[in-house]
């Protein structure tokens, strides 16, 4: 096989020669020196001669493998007492040390890859015949193709020198006490942790109580009606209206969750903002449809921010609704007649019903600091504590994983927790592995990249809470304010990351490696696209899943990337799940508009009188009669009357309040989307037509 310092390409995955694969031997974990007061200080890194720095001894030691046995603060390392890889020097050396030899220097086989097969060989040698004999006749894209496989030999760096190296040997000394008891001072530490952390989360959850009794937790969204046409004719699925009381509980956070489609209240439209009904009458009455959790913030129960306890009563019917903004929160207006409405006792006590999350999170940032910067465990247990503590963070803390967002679950935590710890093997075997352990001699810079990038992966609902797009769909770009821009910053920052890593990749000769496997994934994800009544959707867990191999290089910014994408992870593994990448549209949609084909009003502004007893409509046309078999007819946001009939009495309506019609297609009584709100006032004759579109 030809050197590495010539063309041409290969795609075959790394040889064991080592020509293109970093092997383990370059990062031994888990070393400790005869002190016992460094991690990983005794490490071997191995490199050839000629990427070594220049001295007196750099000749006698070309083409052959060279080892720095790196000590702490001491004889083999550079002038601080560290070990660094400088490829700037690298290039140097090689311009001064004339090459003895065509064929590379031997290198150490990579233990975890198997020998080249015969085959293998085989189709090398024909790749490399065939790619010769092209590139010989084509040389623009000859010098295209050596700039993008990037250095020969190739520049890997493979350890971190400090910015602060005598800061880190200060650090170094002042916790060596606890370096040497580490194999004691870990588990006893680790226990303690998890102690702490389940006394909190008990007394954060499951143990809270009122002056009134134990409160129902309840979702962030729950109400005692639904959306369009759920409830049933009348609204027979959402009873009983009145005489009942519910003592609840909200979590931390309640207002975080918002209406991604338009839901109508009349003649108006809420969206990207909690339902808020009425509450500012009189008597603080609140319509059934009102989120119960943002109406208690909107009444002044409790804050967002820790949540809290409550009672109501149902009260039946209510009339005029009036809305209005109350504590940050914007409440809509009714001014009509709708059958079921709720008020809030304010007798009840608040005792143990805080939610503690800040003060979990508190302390587990804390600890990750200790553990992280002054214990100092060795690399690989340093990642999984992460991984363990991130994933149950996530599902009982900071974005809890009931359906909705109740009480958090540890069945659910479990149900994801073991696919989620093969994916963090795949994470630690093919990236964090090689970029973590260089970062034991910097580990104040450890500390810092990977726990700030891993905190607001980590916490990325919150991290994230100001960027005014909760999904990207075009409807959603369009229609938040600001959300274009927003789609633009975060693409530009993409695209600076993606290429400062590929600078990285080609750098260090992985080049066409990674692009042919990342090519490959994609075509596979674009045949899966041509399955008919699916769509592709990006999740955290899937994001983060394809973007970790690149960050697998011994630099700083590869490291932030590593814990972001490690949190990023485990907030939608924890959060969400494993959803599939390929999903229905109606399950993207959710109660959103469909697209169906909306019903056509004959009664309009021009035709509608005082004296009027029906409104009329289209009959389905007849390329539709094969999609629809009927009609669902809206009244005051509450289903009225289904059927097959164009027409629908409004004798028995009050005259004297204003009523909305929404109209929609049905078929074997599913209804397709409705139309906007039309407005009657029957007293004087006024028709105001629909919007066009759906409502």
């Amino acid at each position: 096989m030809e050197s590495r310092g010539s063309f041409p390409i290969t795609f075959s995955r790394p040889s064991s020669d080592g020509r293109l694969a970093r092997t383990d031997d370059d990062v031994e974990l888990g070393t400790r020196d005869p002190s016992g007061e460094t991690e990983e200080r005794a490490s071997i890194f191995r490199t050839h001669s000629r990427h070594a720095t220049a001295d007196s001894d750099s000749t006698r030691g070309k083409n052959e493998l060279t080892e720095l046995h790196v000590e702490s603060a001491g004889a083999g390392a550079d002038d601080e007492g560290l070990p660094y890889f400088d490829s700037r020097a690298a290039k140097a050396n090689e311009a001064q040390i004339p090459s003895t030899s065509s064929s590379p220097p031997p290198q150490p086989r990579n233990p975890y890859t198997p020998p080249i097969t015969p085959f293998e060989q085989a189709v090398v040698a024909w790749w490399t015949r065939r790619s010769t004999e092209f590139l010989a006749g084509h040389p623009r894209w000859n010098r295209v193709l050596t700039y993008a496989r990037g250095a020969s030999p190739p520049l890997v760096e493979t350890a971190v020198k400090p910015f602060f190296p005598r800061t880190e040997r200060r650090f170094d000394s002042l916790f060596a006490p606890i370096q040497r008891a580490r194999n004691i001072v870990v588990p006893l530490f680790l226990i303690a942790w998890f102690l702490a952390f389940t006394f909190l989360v008990r007394a954060s959850y499951f143990t809270s109580s009122t002056s009134a009794g134990a409160p129902q937790w309840i979702g962030t969204s729950d109400s005692f009606w639904d959306a369009q046409d759920s409830c049933g004719l009348n609204g027979t699925y959402c009873t009983p209206f009145s005489n009942t009381t519910l003592l609840f509980r909200c979590p931390a956070q309640s207002l975080s969750t918002e209406l991604l489609n338009v839901r109508a209240v009349g003649a108006d439209e809420v969206i990207y903002e909690p339902l808020v009904v009425g509450g500012l009458d009189d008597q603080f009455t609140y319509r059934a449809d009102s989120w119960i959790c943002a109406s208690a913030i909107h009444h002044g129960l409790f804050g967002n921010r820790e949540g809290g306890c409550g009672a109501l009563e149902q009260v039946g019917a209510f009339t005029g609704y009036v809305g209005g903004k109350k504590n940050g929160i914007d409440s809509v207006g009714f001014d009509t007649y709708f059958p079921s409405s709720y008020r809030f006792m304010d007798s009840v006590s608040q005792k143990d019903c805080q939610d503690l999350r800040d003060q979990i999170l508190g302390m587990n940032v804390a600890m990750t600091f200790i553990l992280t910067f002054i214990i100092r465990p060795v690399s690989v247990i340093l990642y999984w504590v992460l991984f363990v503590m991130g994933f149950w963070h996530v599902c009982l803390i900071s974005d809890p994983n009931a359906t909705p967002r109740q009480c958090p679950s540890p069945a659910t935590g479990f149900q994801y927790f073991l696919p989620a710890l093969f994916i963090g093997y795949a994470f630690w075997r093919f990236s964090w592995r090689y970029v973590l352990p260089p970062f034991s001699y910097a580990t104040m810079e450890r500390t810092v990249w990977y726990l700030g990038g891993y905190w607001v992966g980590l916490l990325i609902n919150v991290t994230t809470a100001w960027i005014p797009i909760d999904r990207l769909t075009p409807h959603d770009i369009q229609q938040e304010p600001g959300g274009l821009v927003a789609v633009i910053i975060l693409v530009i920052f993409l695209v600076l990351v993606i290429l400062n890593q590929l600078r990285v990749i080609r750098r260090t000769g992985w080049f066409f490696f990674y692009l042919f496997w990342y090519v490959f994934w994609a075509i596979v994800i674009c045949l899966l696209l041509t399955l008919p009544g699916l769509e592709f959707r990006l999740h955290h867990y899937f994001a983060a899943m394809v973007l970790m191999p690149g960050c697998a290089f011994v630099t700083r910014p590869s490291a932030l990337f590593q814990g972001f994408l490690l949190g990023m992870f485990l907030d939608g593994a924890g959060r969400w799940g494993f959803d599939s990448i390929l999903q229905t549209p109606a399950s993207l949609v959710g109660d959103g508009s469909t697209g169906s084909a909306l019903p056509i009003w004959i009664t309009s502004a021009a035709n509608f009188t005082i004296d009027q007893s029906a409104i009329w409509w289209d009959a389905i046309p007849a390329d539709l009669t094969s999609q629809w078999d009927g009609f669902a007819l809206i009244i005051d946001d509450v289903l009225a009357w289904t059927g097959t009939a164009t027409n629908y009495s409004i004798a028995a309506l009050d005259a004297s309040l204003p009523h909305y019609f929404r109209l929609a297609y049905q078929l074997e009584g599913t209804s397709g989307d409705f139309t906007r709100a039309a407005t009657a006032f029957i007293n004087n004759g006024t028709w105001i037509d629909a919007a066009a579109g759906a409502g």
